[in-house]
C-alpha cells in the first residue's frame, strides 16, 4: 500500500515539473497562439493598385496647310515719257523751193531700253491758236496735256529707242511758210511735232519736240 502511493507520488511530481517547463503561449498578431519559436509577424497590408489606362485622347483634327495663293504676274509698267527731246530742221542750199532738201531730227536721252520704239508724229492741227486773236499776235501751236487722239497725228519716222535719234527727210518746199514747222507738200501740213515711247504693253504720253506756232498778222502786215 505504502508502495503505490510512493509511485502516484512520482508521477504527479513528474506532471507538475512538466508543466512547469511550458512556456505561456503568446497571442499573435492576429488572435493565434504560437509557440516561443515561433516569430509574431505582422505582414504588412499589400494594396495592389490595378493599372487604369487613360482613354485615348481623339486625334487633333487633320488640317491641311493652307496653299499659298499664286503671286500675280508682276504688269510690265508702260515706257516712261521720253525726256532731254530736242528738235531740229536743216535745209540745203537751193533758189529752187521744189529742189530744196529738209531734213528733220528729234533726239532724246530717254529712255534708251531695248524693245522699246520711239515714235515722231506730226500735229496736224493748231490746238492752241485762239479762235479769234488779235492783230499781230502769235504763240504756240501745242501746249502740255493736250489730247492727241489718232485723227490729228500723221507717222513721221519710226526709230529704237536705242539709237536717241530719229530723222526723216524729203525734197520741196513752198515759197511761202508760216512760223511752225516745214512739212512734205506731198503729205498733210502738220503745225507741231510730238514723240511717244512704245512697249509690248502701250505707250507712254507724249513729249512735245516742237510746239509750233501761229501768227496773227496786223494791219500794215503782208502776208505772202
Amino acid at each position: 500500500m505504502a508502495c503505490g502511493r510512493a509511485i502516484l507520488a512520482a508521477i504527479l511530481a513528474s506532471v507538475i515539473a512538466a508543466c512547469g517547463t511550458s512556456p505561456a503561449p503568446s497571442p499573435s498578431s492576429n488572435g493565434v497562439a504560437t509557440g516561443v519559436a515561433g516569430v509574431a509577424t505582422a505582414s504588412p497590408s499589400t494594396t495592389t493598385h490595378a493599372s487604369v489606362a487613360a482613354p485615348d485622347s481623339p486625334p487633333p483634327p487633320s488640317s491641311a496647310p493652307t496653299p499659298r495663293p499664286t503671286p500675280m504676274p508682276t504688269p510690265v509698267p508702260v515706257p516712261p515719257k521720253p525726256t532731254g527731246v530736242k528738235f531740229d530742221e536743216q535745209r540745203s542750199e537751193s533758189i529752187d523751193p521744189t529742189t530744196t532738201e529738209i531734213t528733220q531730227t528729234v533726239t532724246w536721252q530717254a529712255p534708251r531700253g531695248e524693245g522699246i520704239e520711239i515714235r515722231a508724229y506730226g500735229v496736224t492741227e493748231c490746238f492752241a491758236r485762239p479762235a479769234n486773236p488779235s492783230p499781230d499776235t502769235s504763240g504756240p501751236c501745242l501746249v502740255t496735256h493736250t489730247p492727241l487722239p489718232p485723227s490729228v497725228r500723221t507717222l513721221l519716222g519710226t526709230a529704237p529707242a536705242s539709237d536717241g535719234v530719229v530723222a526723216w527727210t524729203w525734197t520741196g518746199t513752198f515759197d511761202c511758210e508760216g512760223p511752225g514747222p516745214a512739212f512734205d507738200p506731198r503729205g498733210p501740213a502738220y503745225h507741231a511735232v510730238v514723240l511717244a515711247a512704245y512697249g509690248a504693253t502701250g505707250h507712254s504720253i507724249f513729249a512735245i519736240a516742237e510746239p509750233g506756232g501761229w501768227w496773227e498778222p496786223g494791219e500794215n502786215d503782208i502776208v505772202c
